[in-house]
């Protein structure tokens, strides 16, 4: 400084880059006014970190600002590749109003063409703020997403668009879905979210090959599908998981009369697609959804277990071909 020399700008291209992709989009745009060889430098970074509206005048101008940056770096006016794209709304109010949660859906759309790193953070004390019922994802980039704070209901949590996705976690989210599906995930995570206590969800990533399912609060326990290429599965269940029949039953209550919700939409029912996705009341269907695992570890509170009828085999009586190690 005292000499008077710019060893910043003297520093290589990626080095930069590195430094500023570390600071929110806002600042790494107003570099362009530091000297003339800072004033495209912007243009090249290769990630977009949104901090919400702290800073701006009113929603409005960070709204209008989000929407034409995205512009030039996603739609065609900047040729530099951009690697990741993070949405970090820390308390500041903005995704309480619907016509903001429809901005973010129509910037997550937009962004996940481009990227192949996604992130979107909503911390708020009210409930996780929803995304669009219609939202629809197409990437050929897109290989990690990370949901915090987000509600997901009334769809099909449909990844068949983004060809290349291989991690997706969610943490403190309403996931209100029926089914999540992939044709290419690897490593799902899914922690201290929210599930339907009215039907459960149906896992169908025949890919997978790691499987986290943590404190989930309340909600039922999901429907696994077949994961031949499953390696390693951490499930943690709690109190708040809502897999016992209102009649303290863990097989099907009809017996004794009229079935209750709870077992309604826990099997489900062939004739009623709605009621979710049908499963034999005989199996133990969710501990055999991790059958295919190589390393397994479980825990969960004794009345949370999913047990089988007393007719049925012991619960450990899996074809567990692969099993190594398994912690309960």
């Amino acid at each position: 400084m005292a000499s008077g020399v710019d060893r910043i700008s003297a520093l290589p291209e990626d080095v930069l880059h590195h430094v500023l992709r570390l600071l929110p989009a806002q600042e790494v745009v107003r570099s362009c006014v530091l000297a003339r060889c800072w004033r495209g430098v912007w243009r090249s970074v290769p990630a977009l970190r949104f901090t919400g509206t702290k800073g701006w005048d009113s929603a409005d101008r960070f709204v209008q600002f989000v929407d034409h940056l995205l512009h030039l770096r996603c739609a065609g006016g900047v040729d530099a590749p951009l690697d990741s794209c993070d949405f970090d709304f820390d308390s500041d109010g903005f995704m309480q109003l619907p016509a903001n949660e429809q901005h973010a859906s129509r910037w997550i759309c937009e962004a996940v063409s481009q990227v192949r790193a996604f992130r979107i953070r909503v911390v708020e004390e009210q409930e996780p703020s929803p995304l669009a019922d219609d939202l629809r994802l197409v990437s050929q980039h897109i290989t990690t997403i990370e949901l915090i704070g987000i509600a997901l209901s009334d769809i099909v949590a449909d990844f068949s668009g983004c060809p290349a996705l291989v991690q997706l976690n969610m943490e403190d989210c309403d996931v209100f879905v029926k089914q999540i599906s992939s044709p290419s995930l690897k490593h799902l995570r899914i922690a201290r979210c929210y599930l339907s206590e009215y039907f459960r969800i149906l896992i169908s990533v025949p890919t997978l090959v790691s499987l986290e399912l943590i404190e989930c609060h309340r909600g039922r326990i999901p429907l696994l599908g077949s994961f031949p290429r499953l390696d390693r599965a951490i499930v943690v269940l709690n109190e708040d998981c809502s897999d016992q029949c209102s009649q303290d039953r863990f097989d099907d209550c009809s017996a004794e009369g009229e079935t209750c919700d709870g077992c309604y939409y826990y099997y489900g029912d062939p004739e009623y697609p709605e009621s979710g996705p049908f499963c034999d009341r005989n199996n133990s269907i969710f501990l055999k959804g991790l059958s295919e695992a190589t390393y397994l570890e479980l825990s969960a509170d004794y009345d949370v277990v999913d047990s089988p009828p007393d007719n049925a085999d012991s619960p450990l009586d899996w074809h567990m071909n692969k099993l190594v190690d398994i912690t309960v």
